[in-house]
């Protein structure tokens, strides 16, 4: 009946005052108003069902040993009483926690930088499948052994909470009831035929849902993204999986399946693919989308990295983007905040599209959050990758060779010897591809080299691993995020001049005004949200950082 009441409000306001959009988009529907998009995408949980594990917790150590499978050490030497929120500035090491008392069954709901492994009574136990948290199958005293693994700069043990199993299935059920009537209302929003919403109008919440199945079906807008395997391909997500129609400028239709409404269409580099995109009875939009030509004699890309959630910030900067006309745009990693989000993933997509233009991103380690039984970053695959294919790449563009990498897929982060990934780059900067390059830029998240956090000044196992590079004459540029702010920095290695960008403002929370490592110093450290411009050329490197208002930041060239 409530159901009922609100459809028959909204379509009085709406026949009398509004005529709904041609192309309804996830952008419509989830981010026209930021407030009951919040309630969609995080909806709140029962607050007088929660129990609070907040204190009862000793901290037992810290460790940097490698590897993401580790057994329970058989002793700690010096147990300390910790209440929560708990938090070190330990990058790269495992924080060990342990924690008694009685429980029943039900759901277990950690919040913990980065990542977290559980062991009950013991027995080590692993994220449900269906979501983050993990299952408590019986009622008694328990034992909970917590370890937390910390990729950034802070990290440790923030929140803890508990919820019965017949509280958390209720609340998954209320859950849904509230996704489905938000998506209906937006639906009968966006409806356009007069005849078709007079009869929604009629009809019980479970037949208006089966008739709103075909018309309109809500997508994110078509983005371009250069494939780590060097193909091109256009990706979009729809609420509905099955077979996309797309009718080409030259009208050939082109029929693009899908079992999971994630859908992708291969395009040739240098094309230029034009279409009209359809879906059962919805109609999405023309659109017109460029993969640059490797071939071309110079190269204009936008640098960004850490959007990780600030969509607001985020969208400003993508339409600052879109504004500077560029070829192709690179995102440095934390494309989003928490990787294991059911929404996070279409969410960017539909603000990466209002860049309209290609994009090659890396992945940061808040990318793979949710994902640390394993390391394989499930969602972060499926959005944003081709099957199959690795993390890293070397592309070439014009007079610059872009070589991106992937630490997170270790633990510390790192990319250490005897590894695929350490063999393959070994190979990549001896190939003849790599050194004919005019210029050579190294793209990831984390930073060599960073200020801008106290106790931090950079990822040293980076360092370890590209500093030879470097005296070698190897590298000319590198781009990273990680840090939450600008930071710029030039350096001789042997003779060779090797410049430094960390572009980690482009939507996250901002670095601490103030605090600052003493080393290294860089040549320019600025504490704004900002997005940078590069352009290249055979003999010019030309590099401007501006903030959200367009004013220049920062600037430098680099001469061949």
């Amino acid at each position: 009946m409530s159901f009922r009441i609100a459809f028959a409000c909204l379509l009085f306001v709406f026949s009398a005052c509004h005529s709904g959009p041609e192309t309804p988009t996830f952008k419509e529907v989830f981010l026209h108003d930021d407030r009951k998009a919040e309630g969609f995408f995080h909806p709140r949980l029962p607050e007088d069902a929660l129990q609070a594990l907040d204190s009862g917790w000793m901290y037992l150590a810290s460790d940097s040993l490698p590897g993401i499978d580790r057994e329970w050490p058989d002793r700690f030497l010096e147990p300390q009483p910790v209440s929560l929120p708990h938090r070190l500035p330990l990058p790269n090491h495992s924080l060990w926690y342990r924690w008694e008392g009685m429980l029943k069954p039900g759901v277990l709901l950690i919040d913990a930088d980065d990542g977290v492994q559980c062991w009950l009574n013991g027995t080590r136990i692993r994220r449900a499948e269906e979501g983050d948290y993990f299952v408590v199958p019986a009622s008694g005293k328990t034992e909970l052994g917590l370890r937390v693994v910390n990729n950034a700069m802070s990290g440790g043990l923030r929140q803890v909470h508990f919820l019965s199993q017949a509280d958390y299935l209720a609340w998954q059920e209320k859950r849904d009831q509230i996704r489905e009537g938000f998506l209906a209302d937006r639906k009968m929003e966006l409806l356009q035929d007069p005849e078709h919403l007079k009869k929604c109008e009629e009809l019980p919440f479970p037949e208006l849902k089966e008739r709103l199945a075909e018309y309109p079906i809500l997508f994110t807008e078509p983005v371009l993204i250069w494939g780590t395997a060097g193909i091109p391909f256009i990706r979009w997500v729809s609420e509905s999986a099955g077979t996309a129609l797309l009718r080409t400028e030259g009208g050939e239709v082109l029929r693009v399946a899908s079992s999971d409404g994630v859908f992708t269409q291969q395009v040739n580099p240098g094309e230029t693919f034009s279409f009209d995109l359809h879906q059962n009875k919805s109609y999405q939009g023309n659109f017109s989308l460029t993969a640059p030509d490797p071939s071309e004699a110079n190269i204009r890309m936008a640098l960004w990295g850490d959007s990780q959630g600030g969509w607001k910030t985020f969208r400003k900067i993508a339409d600052s983007i879109r504004s500077k006309q560029v070829d192709l745009s690179i995102g440095a990693g934390d494309l989003v905040n928490n990787g294991s989000e059911a929404w996070a993933y279409p969410r960017f997509l539909q603000l990466l599209s209002r860049m309209q233009t290609p994009q090659l991103l890396v992945p940061g380690n808040h990318d793979y959050d949710g994902y640390y039984d394993d390391l394989q970053a499930r969602q972060l695959h499926h959005y944003l990758f081709l099957p199959e294919t690795p993390t890293f790449a070397m592309q070439v563009f014009g007079p610059l060779a872009i070589l991106s990498l992937d630490p997170n897929v270790n633990f510390p982060v790192s990319i250490p010897e005897g590894t695929r990934q350490r063999e393959w780059l070994e190979k990549q900067m001896q190939s003849e591809a790599w050194q004919n390059a005019r210029w050579k830029m190294l793209l990831l998240h984390q930073p060599p080299y960073s200020q801008g956090w106290p106790a931090y000044a950079g990822e040293w196992t980076i360092r370890q691993l590209l500093e030879p590079f470097f005296h070698q004459g190897l590298v000319d540029l590198v781009v990273a995020g990680h840090t939450h702010d600008y930071e710029r920095l030039s350096l001789e290695f042997s003779g060779n001049s090797v410049h430094f960008l960390v572009v980690g403002g482009a939507g996250g929370g901002l670095e601490p005004q103030g605090e600052q490592s003493q080393a290294p110093q860089m040549d320019r450290l600025i504490k704004k949200h900002h997005y940078g411009i590069l352009q290249v050329d055979s003999t010019r490197m030309q590099f401007n950082a501006y903030d959200l208002d367009g004013n220049t930041l920062d600037e430098f060239t680099a001469k061949k």
